[in-house]
């Protein structure tokens, strides 16, 4: 017997009551609709879809799925050997089969990919959203912002530095890039889990997108932290872990002054802790991709490089947590 074989397959509910009913959004089950067959909503004389008890049944698992971890690809292979049905539409041709099966990640990543910066040159959100969301719908949550939202962010970035694209199209990118990520990192409840991990960028950095990054990943693999954005004041952050006491700190610079500020920032951290009536002193973890492109500005910093991406960060601060 299949999953929901009990569940009524009347098509009864269209799409807006499947969003309201799940928290799915539309543009996601039409995605996995398209690429798996999954859900099969019947069509009215006016091709609408409708759907059914099952149907809705079946995008709450793929949900949930997705939300522990899993890739959707995984979760329709799981519920396809649970639901004893064919693993794939019947009416998919081979290379789609091959497609779904064996990954083509790549390939389906570079046309997001080019969709995504055409629709931020035209200023063009609602076009940009639509083709991040079919890609959360097929890939892993990390693949997305690594080889998705962050590459489309730094294409406008070199378009603007050869003059293609004005001030105005960087802004309206990074500004789109932060929305998703934050929606994300919303999502993922960052107020749950081990820690909390205060990040921040210092006073005079406003680049937030790696930090923001790190923190959805870290959120992710089930940490609590205490986002505090770009541009806070020294002083500041000293009050909010002398409060919080975390195990972690992480800070995030992103041009070489604002590194040499996130050195000296570091060395005045420690000094502050490090005192014989202070029972905390925090561990301070850093990264952003200054300290990649200049190696040498890490040794000066009092603290732990968290590699070159925010999956490499993500990982790290977890094993140096795990060894506290």
């Amino acid at each position: 017997m299949g999953l929901f074989d009990r569940l009524r397959t009347d098509a009864l509910y269209n799409t807006g009551a499947v969003v309201q009913r799940t928290g799915v959004p539309a543009d996601t089950f039409r995605a996995w609709e398209r690429r798996y067959g999954l859900p099969a909503p019947a069509r009215t004389l006016g091709n609408q879809r409708l759907y059914s008890d099952r149907d809705i049944a079946t995008i709450d698992w793929l949900r949930d799925q997705t939300r522990a971890g899993l890739s959707i690809s995984q979760a329709v292979r799981q519920f396809r050997a649970a639901d004893a049905v064919d693993p794939l539409p019947p009416t998919a041709t081979p290379a789609e089969r091959d497609n779904v099966v064996e990954g083509g990640a790549d390939t389906r990543m570079s046309g997001f990919l080019d969709e995504v910066v055409r629709a931020m040159i035209d200023y063009d959100a609602a076009r940009a959203s639509r083709a991040v969301e079919e890609a959360l719908a097929l890939l892993p949550i990390e693949d997305v912002c690594l080889h998705l939202l962050q590459p489309a962010l730094y294409e406008i970035g070199h378009r603007w530095a050869r003059g293609e694209v004005g001030i105005s199209t960087e802004h309206f990118a990074s500004a789109f890039v932060i929305r998703k990520l934050g929606a994300l990192f919303n999502l993922s409840q960052p107020e749950q889990g081990r820690g909390p991990i205060v990040a921040t960028c210092l006073e005079g950095e406003m680049h937030e997108v790696g930090l923001l990054l790190t923190c959805l990943f870290l959120s992710r693999r089930g940490f609590s932290i205490l986002y505090l954005g770009p541009n806070l004041p020294l002083d500041d952050l000293v009050k909010t872990l002398r409060r919080v006491r975390p195990p972690l700190v992480l800070l995030s610079a992103s041009t070489p002054p604002a590194a040499v500020q996130l050195a000296a920032a570091s060395r005045d951290l420690k000094a502050h802790f490090s005192t014989p009536l202070s029972p905390y002193v925090p561990v301070i973890g850093y990264g952003g991709y200054v300290f990649v492109q200049h190696p040498d500005l890490r040794d000066e910093v009092d603290g732990i490089f968290l590699g070159r991406d925010a999956d490499e960060a993500a990982a790290r601060i977890d094993e140096v947590l795990a060894a506290a």
